[in-house]
């Protein structure tokens, strides 16, 4: 009678263990391996895993971007010849519609130029830019446009810059947390600028799943006036509303 009392207890906790016992008794599930996928990343236009596989869409889809709101731009740029101060300047660039103002301030201005400060205010058809001279006097120049000067860009210009950029040669591509794409030079691309043919030292650029260059920075190596130069520039887009007002003297 002891030995059946005893096998009915064993196999009631047994059942129990097994999730098949009455009232009251705990159930262990199984435990299963599971496979994680990564989610596929989103890719701005002309861009894949391997790169920038088509720079018009690219640079096309970030001037459309410009076109369709109002954005803001900041530029740093530092030029250096022959391991000299050369050029050096700040600007801020607003556009709303058809106005755009910029203003531009030196820290290190050209052989030549005696201006420490620049301004820019323009419609659809006319600008007008501000000089500041050393001495605080102002002298100011009408344009025809933003298309006109070299003080600034519009969004089909800023199309045809990067496309100099992110068109000229491989560039990695990874992923940053906020879903959003770097592109990275990792080794010298040869690039064409404003002041002639160069090498990049460092080039890289964040890029939204749409198309938008949110930043871009590019060091490279030319020649100015047959000197060797160093030049390096920083550019950020911002989009939202933007206020651009008339200044006075425009």
């Amino acid at each position: 009678m002891r030995r059946t009392a005893l096998l009915a207890v064993a196999l009631a906790a047994m059942l129990a263990l097994a999730g098949c016992g009455g009232t009251g008794g705990s159930t262990t599930a199984p435990t299963t391996n599971t496979t994680t996928t990564q989610a596929s990343v989103d890719y701005p236009p002309g861009v894949t895993a391997a790169g920038v596989e088509s720079g018009f869409d690219l640079t096309d889809a970030h001037a459309e971007a410009l076109r369709t709101s109002d954005y803001e731009v900041t530029e740093i740029t530092s030029v250096r010849v022959n391991g000299s101060g050369y050029e050096a300047y700040m600007q801020t660039t607003k556009a709303s519609g058809d106005t755009l103002s910029a203003s531009r301030g030196y820290s290190a201005t050209p052989p030549g130029n005696d201006y420490s400060s620049v301004a820019f205010w323009s419609n659809a058809t006319t600008g007008t830019v501000q000089y500041t001279h050393d001495d605080g006097n102002t002298t100011t120049a009408t344009v025809g446009g933003p298309g006109d000067t070299d003080l600034v860009r519009t969004p089909d210009q800023w199309s045809e810059y990067l496309y100099t950029l992110l068109a000229a040669g491989q560039l990695e591509v990874s992923e940053t947390d906020d879903g959003n794409v770097e592109l990275r030079a990792t080794d010298a691309v040869n690039v064409s600028t404003e002041y002639g043919e160069a090498a990049t030292e460092t080039l890289s650029a964040t890029v939204t799943p749409n198309g938008f260059v949110t930043d871009i920075s590019v060091s490279y190596t030319t020649t100015i006036d047959g000197e060797p130069a160093t030049v390096s520039k920083q550019f950020t887009f911002e989009r939202g509303d933007v206020t651009v007002t008339k200044p006075a003297w425009a």
